[in-house]
């Protein structure tokens, strides 16, 4: 496996909490801000997934052991103002992408605050789904890198590197 792609790896399952969560959209590219939005707001639960899937395979005085709750805590103190960007997105996802066969609701039809715990335990479920064991210690490693990042800093990088690397469900604007 390549370095970028090695790294494009270990930041969607730290950020993104998995490859269903760029689920084809109506129109025809997702500006940076609103992935930034999406991963901001993803971390706390892709790293309770990375959490449930690696802990056996982590090192007991390792950076998650250690920090990954405080670092968790960071991103749950911005979600609030991340939630609405995040929420829109997971109604396109549901309305017209694959989450359309996992959840064959109207999100819309149901008050945020119902849909708002589903949608974060989706993404913990998907992410410890997902993630390979193999993999574990490299996304113990970037989410150790990426924790001095502000929220808003590791949402703008993950915006441009997945924008870089190609990821075309859905894909991101070209920024002029």
């Amino acid at each position: 496996m390549s370095l970028a792609k090695s790294s494009a790896l270990a930041l969607a399952a730290l950020s993104l909490a998995s490859q269903p969560a760029f689920a084809q959209v109506q129109r025809d590219c997702v500006n940076e801000a609103e992935v930034s939005a999406m991963v901001i707001y993803a971390v706390p639960h892709a790293l309770r997934g990375v959490r449930s899937r690696c802990g056996a395979n982590l090192a007991a005085d390792g950076f998650l052991a250690a920090r990954g709750a405080q670092l968790a805590r960071r991103y749950t103190a911005v979600a609030d103002a991340n939630w609405p960007g995040a929420l829109s997105e997971l109604n396109r996802m549901v309305d017209t992408g694959e989450l359309k066969q996992q959840m064959p609701i109207q999100l819309d039809q149901l008050p945020p605050e119902v849909v708002r715990p589903l949608f974060n335990e989706m993404i913990a479920q998907k992410v410890a789904a997902q993630v390979a064991v193999a993999d574990c210690r490299r996304i113990e490693r970037a989410a150790e890198a990426f924790a001095p990042l502000e929220p808003e800093e590791l949402g703008r990088i993950s915006a441009v590197i997945l924008s870089l690397v190609g990821v075309d469900k859905p894909k991101i604007c070209v920024v002029n």
